[in-house]
């Protein structure tokens, strides 16, 4: 539900594509957990906030309005309910949701919804008058505490498990942003941000990743825009959500927009254990008698050796498998490990939300038909393989990569970046303030040794996510651009009090009488928020000042994964002069 009480004015409607239908039915939900979606402020601090803030803007109730027209229902975006919720986003703004409630099902959800906007048009003149006569008299603000308590008494007895936490959300912009989602139970316990592109974005997190308990102790869920971002969003679906087991779980995305579009090398190699990895059931034998087949001890070392990540989804108990791993001494190549009895696509999505990859570089072998069914129609995207596929895996073009020595070092990367991970929880959201205790330091340099040009190369043709240009450059083009003349061409190197994360990035930037323009940029995803990308913008900007160039020109190609580099590129101070469906061009 929404809290629409403070609802200003219609909205206009944002120039998107029609028609705008809901990827998700309410028939699709056996049912949702209550959540009373109300506007906050990041940087709250009631009440000195409201006197000393230079961003407070006064609501009807005088507290501070962080949304331009508070949450207004727009019909023509239905989800949930026959509405969607329509924000236009301010600096420091949030939608802020607490648990302490229960499910319901769709049709009571909607039922109440609608009572509670009756009630609401019954009371804003009332409240309107008396405000007039003393801001005090606040008659929405004790119907707030009133619904409150009502909506926990009635909903609190159904206490359903969900399958999932929908997010469907129309970004009404034309520039793409990172929206992040936290949850808080007894200090942080999730947090991930979504690339926001224009037009719709749906996202499913599996609700068993989040690591809270709804009906637990007190806990609350926030939504807010990356970077202090303004932005202007229609919210059709923000719920945990139970499917209907009398229809196909999921089933949910049309035919069309499951196309699936798969990255040129796999990045990470998910394995099941029993019957792929090993011959028989682990709970169904002497766990002392279990060995690797051969032919996948072969590929994990050969895969560890090429630089592809590995992690394990298996349905087993965790501590007698993980004792299993640990003796037959290969524990340490998995990262993210998921042994649990939930779904295997579940398990999958965890490993690489925590790995920060996508989805379509990611590999699965399981023997069992019915698993390898089950992934593949929950993630289109990721490879399938049967453990008869084993030994001639590596003969796939998609396995074959390039080998550096940075790659063979990928695994401990990840597992420092993993420890990095678990210390910033502990800061909450004060991210920055924890990227300066990691005393990070990056060097730049230009690439000579055989090594490091092989890792610019690997980059080039690996990364996606903080690509500017995405050109796959041959081995001989990009060495002969390496030694042109006009063209600056610049790796880096950054280490943290954690580790080493080896050669991160690489840019050029071609020089001539039409002025600077920055040709290549590439960024590993190790380092993506971390600031780095920032500090070496600036840094490019400065050299093409000194070598007599006021300004520096980037043409930056669009693709469905790198709108997070044009986000970094105009928080930095790049200003777009031009732009069309394949790109723009930034100054």
């Amino acid at each position: 539900m929404w809290q629409t009480d403070w609802d200003e004015k219609p909205r206009e409607i944002g120039d998107i594509e029609k028609p705008r239908v809901s990827t998700l039915s309410p028939h699709d939900i056996g049912s949702s957990y209550c959540l009373y979606w109300v506007e906050h402020c990041i940087e709250c601090a009631l009440p000195d906030c409201f006197k000393v803030c230079p961003l407070y803007v006064a609501r009807r109730d005088q507290k501070c309005a962080r949304f331009k027209s508070g949450i207004s229902p727009n019909w023509q975006y239905p989800g949930l309910f026959d509405y969607g919720a329509e924000i236009e986003f301010r600096r420091w703004g949030k939608l802020e949701a607490n648990f302490g409630f229960g499910a319901m099902k769709p049709e009571q959800a909607r039922s109440i919804d609608r009572i509670d906007r009756g009630v609401l048009r019954f009371l804003r003149p009332i409240s309107s008058l008396f405000s007039a006569i003393s801001p005090k008299l606040r008659f929405n603000g004790a119907y707030a505490v009133s619904r409150e308590l009502l909506l926990q008494r009635f909903t609190r007895r159904r206490k359903d498990s969900f399958d999932e936490f929908v997010i469907e959300v129309w970004n009404l912009q034309s520039h793409s942003l990172r929206l992040v989602i936290e949850c808080w139970q007894q200090g942080m316990k999730f947090r991930t941000s979504i690339q926001l592109e224009a037009g719709r974005t749906l996202q499913r997190i599996p609700a068993a990743s989040m690591g809270i308990d709804l009906y637990g102790a007190f806990g609350m869920i926030r939504v807010y825009p990356e970077n202090d971002a303004e932005a202007h969003l229609v919210f059709s679906w923000l719920d945990f959500v139970q499917y209907s087991r009398s229809s196909e779980q999921n089933a949910l995305v049309p035919d069309d927009e499951r196309s699936v579009q798969r990255a040129n090398k796999v990045k990470c190699v998910i394995w099941d254990l029993d019957q792929t990895a090993w011959d028989g059931i682990l709970g169904e034998q002497d766990s002392n008698a279990i060995l690797l087949r051969p032919d996948v001890l072969r590929a994990m070392l050969a895969l560890d050796e090429r630089g592809i990540l590995q992690s394990v989804a298996s349905k087993n108990d965790h501590d007698n498998t993980w004792h299993v791993l640990e003796r037959l001494g290969v524990a340490q190549l998995f990262l993210y490990p998921q042994i649990n009895w939930e779904p295997k696509s579940i398990s999958i999505q965890r490993i690489v939300a925590s790995l920060n990859i996508g989805i379509d570089s990611c590999a699965f072998i399981d023997d069992s038909p019915f698993e390898r069914a089950e992934v593949s129609h929950e993630l289109p995207e990721i490879r399938v393989f049967t453990e008869a596929d084993v030994p001639e895996l590596l003969d796939r073009p998609e396995f074959d990569v390039l080998v550096t020595p940075e790659s063979k070092q990928r695994r401990a990367f990840y597992a420092s970046e993993s420890q990095r991970k678990e210390k910033a929880l502990e800061y909450g959201d004060r991210y920055e303030t924890f990227l300066k205790t990691c005393q990070m330091e990056a060097v730049l340099f230009k690439p000579t040794e055989v090594e490091q040009v092989e890792r610019c190369l690997e980059l080039l043709h690996r990364s996606n996510q903080l690509n500017l240009s995405t050109h796959r450059y041959a081995r001989e083009e990009f060495k002969q651009l390496l030694e042109q003349p006009n063209v600056l061409s610049v790796c880096t190197t950054c280490r943290d009090r954690f580790g080493d994360y080896g050669i991160v990035g690489f840019a050029s930037v071609v020089t001539s009488r039409e002025g600077a323009f920055l040709k290549d940029f590439v960024l590993s995803c190790r380092v993506a928020q971390k600031k780095v990308e920032n500090a070496w913008f600036k840094f490019l900007a400065r050299a093409a000042l000194s070598s007599g160039y006021s300004k520096i020109y980037a043409p930056y190609v669009k693709t469905s994964r790198n709108g997070v580099l044009l986000n970094a590129l105009l928080e930095v101070g790049f200003v777009e002069t031009r732009k069309d469906d394949s790109g723009s061009f930034l100054e």
